[in-house]
């Protein structure tokens, strides 16, 4: 009776015995680690932990080639140290990965949204443009063809001026033959009409 109150009080003394070994490890991924008495293969064995699993390091044998833990079942055993990782298993990863992945796909929908916006924005924006363009292009047309009209009628206006100019010059020396012909015509004519008498004649008045 004796013996079972000193190895329960051993028991519950051995978790606060180091406290420096106090850290989490894991089973390493697929394989299955049989828990021993002792640090050694010649120690019987005491049940097994599947990979994955988590332990509490709390001793390390002399060579350091067994670590004492402490499973979640609260077993105390001795496993190989090579058979301990700092890093959790696939199985508790997973989860988290998956977070990761549902995190990422939700930013890549984010960033597929806004970039779909800008594709909108630029469409819209380009649709502007180019009706603004359009309408450019015909007030552009416009305006060519009135320039057009405006220039014909210029060189009609100037066509009708010089027209006009020559046919006013035709006239004026039309006119200025006329008059010269009528007063040549007349210088002709005034000595019949009129003649002149002789100078014997005005001597005897």
């Amino acid at each position: 009776m004796s013996r079972k109150i000193i190895l329960v009080i051993a028991i519950s003394v051995i978790p606060f015995s180091f406290p420096v070994f106090a850290d989490d490890k894991y089973i390493t991924d697929n394989i299955s680690v049989y828990l021993r008495r002792g640090p050694s293969t010649n120690y019987g064995l005491i049940g097994s932990l599947k990979s994955g699993d988590k332990v509490t390091i709390i001793d390390k044998s002399d060579d350091g080639s067994f670590t004492k833990i402490r499973d979640e079942k609260n077993r105390l055993a001795w496993i190989e140290s090579e058979l301990l990782t700092n890093t959790p298993s696939a199985k508790e990863r997973l989860p988290l990965l998956e977070e990761q992945i549902n995190t990422l796909n939700e930013k890549i929908i984010n960033l597929d949204q806004e970039k779909q916006t800008l594709i909108n924005d630029y469409n819209e924006q380009l649709k502007t443009a180019q009706s603004k363009i359009s309408q450019l292009e015909s007030s552009k047309n416009e305006l060519e063809q009135d320039l057009n009209q405006k220039n014909l009628q210029i060189e009609t206006l100037n066509k009708e001026i010089d027209e006009n100019g020559q046919n006013l010059m035709l006239k004026w020396f039309t006119r200025g033959g006329m008059v010269a012909g009528a007063g040549l015509l007349l210088g002709l004519l005034l000595p019949f009409i009129f003649p002149r008498r002789r100078k014997k004649d005005r001597w005897l008045n």
